[in-house]
C-alpha cells in the first residue's frame, strides 16, 4: 500500500516538530549556526518523524478497513444461518 504524500500532513508535521522543540528549549538560539552535519541530521530526523507518522496512519487505516471486513464476514455468517 503506498502511501499518498499530502503536503498539508507534511506541513503540520513540521509545524508540530517545531512546536515541541521550542516548548523542550531544544532549539539551537540564532546566534549559534549550525553546522552542515548536524543541519544534515536534524533535517533527516524531521523526515523521519514524519514517514513514522505515514505509517502509523496507514497502519490505523488497515486496522479499521479489517475491523470492518470481519464485521462484513460476520453479518454475512449470521444471514446464512438464519
Amino acid at each position: 500500500m503506498a502511501a499518498k504524500f499530502e503536503s498539508r500532513n507534511w506541513t503540520a508535521a513540521l509545524n508540530q516538530f517545531k512546536a515541541a522543540e521550542e516548548a523542550a528549549g531544544t532549539s539551537a538560539p540564532p546566534q549559534a549556526p549550525l553546522s552542515n552535519a548536524d543541519w544534515h541530521k536534524r533535517e533527516q530526523f524531521k523526515v523521519k518523524i514524519i514517514e513514522a507518522r505515514v505509517k502509523l496512519k496507514l497502519m490505523r487505516d488497515r486496522t479499521d478497513a479489517l475491523k470492518d471486513a470481519l464485521e462484513r464476514y460476520r453479518s454475512q455468517r449470521e444471514a446464512t444461518r438464519a
